[in-house]
């Protein structure tokens, strides 16, 4: 309702005072902004996981406590890989000062044992035999010139230069060839074994020949070169065996053989607590006599073959008994040679 203003009144507003308007409110929106708003609150919602800011924040504490426990475990492996190799690294370098220590103790102790004895210690000097003074290589190839000239001989005269004591051996050679021909044969393989067997002065190679025989050849060094020994070679016996067997010799004579154990007690030599029996073979095999010696003299251990069924190649002194009985056993009398080739007088 209007009423009239007294006096001294100021005059009321003729309309009712509106609220201020906010400008903002009747401005148009862009829908995009719409759109910006909602896509930048999606990407905090997925990067946070959860839309409330409590979530977020519950986040990131985590992540913090991941990286913390990542960051212990390398230092805790760090510091046990480090402890590991320190302790490998003290006991290697422990064990090398230990090994320094002994080494140079071994070297002390070697440095004070003398290298060379006293004089008045030293045995006589040992000279070597000459056929051992020459390399091998030197060796073959000056025995096998000569292994086939002595090989191919058909006649005595041809051998003689070739032969050791050949002025001795003559009359034995040709008792040996009647007619003085030689049935001559021919090298297969020279040095079968590959290597050369030195024994006392003398060298021996082992030969194959053409007719399929696995023999050796001795060669002796002397003033005139290597020299063949010829009954070594051969096999010589003082008395053919075929002659041995028939006229039974009672003195002793000189024989080479093959000789092996056996278990062969007869007639007089039926107590084997007494004897040792041995079988002997003459060279060409054709022939056996028993032989005996007295069990465990002297002359047993020498000639005892280190294993019972070995065979050995010997060349002994042998006699007959007395009797008719002793067909083919004989007495050992002595042992000359261990093999068929005699040593030098």
């Amino acid at each position: 309702m209007l009423r009239i203003p007294h006096e001294g009144e100021g005059t009321a507003p003729l309309v009712i005072p509106q609220e201020p308007i906010d400008s903002t409110q009747n401005e148009r929106k862009d829908p995009r902004d719409d759109r910006r708003s909602r896509s930048k609150r999606k990407k905090k919602t997925k990067e946070g996981e959860t839309p409330d800011w409590e979530a977020s924040a519950g986040t990131w504490r985590s992540k913090k406590n991941k990286n913390a426990r990542a960051l212990r475990t390398v230092a805790i492996w760090t510091t046990v890989i480090t402890t590991i190799f320190g302790s490998a690294y003290f006991l290697f370098k422990e064990k090398n000062a230990k090994a320094s220590v002994e080494n140079k103790a071994e070297q002390k102790e070697i440095t004070n044992t003398p290298l060379l004895l006293p004089d008045e210690e030293l045995d006589e000097s040992i000279e070597l035999p000459k056929i051992m003074r020459r390399s091998q290589s030197e060796f073959l190839s000056l025995a096998r010139p000569n292994a086939e000239k002595f090989l191919a001989a058909t006649r005595v005269d041809q051998i003689l230069p070739l032969v050791r004591d050949s002025e001795k051996m003559r009359a034995k050679i040709y008792t040996y060839y009647p007619n003085g021909k030689i049935h001559a044969t021919a090298i297969s393989k020279f040095n079968v074994s590959g290597q050369v067997s030195y024994k006392d002065s003398f060298a021996a190679v082992s030969i194959l020949t053409t007719d399929f025989k696995v023999v050796q050849l001795a060669f002796f060094d002397d003033k005139d070169g290597l020299k063949i020994d010829w009954e070594s070679w051969v096999g010589w016996s003082e008395m053919p065996w075929d002659q041995i067997i028939e006229t039974k010799p009672q003195r002793p004579i000189l024989i080479r053989a093959k000789l092996r154990t056996v278990d062969y007690y007869n007639f007089g030599f039926a107590d084997d607590s007494k004897w040792r029996a041995y079988r002997l073979s003459s060279p060409d095999g054709a022939h056996t006599l028993y032989g005996y010696i007295e069990r465990n003299s002297l002359l047993d251990e020498r000639l005892r073959p280190p294993e019972k069924s070995a065979s050995s190649a010997v060349t002994l002194k042998i006699r007959f008994p007395e009797g008719k009985e002793n067909r083919n056993q004989v007495v050992i009398h002595d042992m000359v040679a261990d093999g068929w080739v005699l040593p030098e007088t």
